[in-house]
């Protein structure tokens, strides 16, 4: 066999096995109940007077104000929960980090730093009786400091999220490179004969 029906057999072996890994492994879906707002700056809850305000601004928000979103509050639920609302991959480019997180003082207004090993563009965080879910289109920095008044509830948690850029990792490059390599011996061979 030719080293192009090879490479073309191959390619249509990796597409194959790439669709049947997604097909298996569907997005959860999010029970009803959350609110989608674009760009709020104040949002009405229940048992909040005034409403709740928080600075920096976010592009998109998700409320759940009906008790404690189904899941619990693992890490590892909270980043499903965002990837569903946000339709985001699970695994890959898109996918998200964890970045940081941090238990909170039961505040009901207040302000805190978003600690994180890096910048963040989703927070998920929990308060008595809901779930508030914030995306930035731009990035905030480590570190920020997030301001809020006017939780019905005081505040129990934070998660940080960024997600995953399509930065390729060394050992592509290595097997690029290696591919290349074998193909030059090949064309080399080839034009010996």
């Amino acid at each position: 066999m030719s080293l192009s029906k090879t490479f073309v057999v191959g390619l249509m072996l990796a597409a194959t096995a790439s669709y049947a890994s997604a097909a298996k492994n569907p997005a959860p879906v999010v029970s009803s109940g959350w609110v989608e707002l674009t760009a709020p700056t104040t949002i009405a809850l229940s048992g909040s007077a005034t409403g709740f305000t928080y600075t920096p601004t976010a592009a998109t928000v998700f409320v759940y104000d009906s008790g404690n979103p189904a899941g619990g509050q693992g890490t590892d639920k909270i980043e499903t929960l965002v990837e569903s609302l946000f339709s985001l991959p699970s695994t890959g480019t898109g996918s998200l980090k964890l970045t940081g997180f941090d238990d909170l003082s039961n505040g009901k207004s207040g302000s805190f730093n978003v600690t994180s090993s890096s910048s963040f563009d989703y927070l998920a965080v929990h308060y008595g009786g809901g779930e508030l879910v914030f995306h930035w289109n731009t990035p905030v920095a480590a570190n920020s400091l997030f301001t809020f008044t006017g939780l019905p509830n005081g505040i129990s948690n934070y998660r940080a999220f960024s997600t995953i850029s399509a930065v390729p990792e060394p050992s592509t490059y290595g097997m690029l490179l290696g591919g290349l390599a074998l193909m030059g011996v090949v064309a080399r061979r080839r034009a010996r004969k």
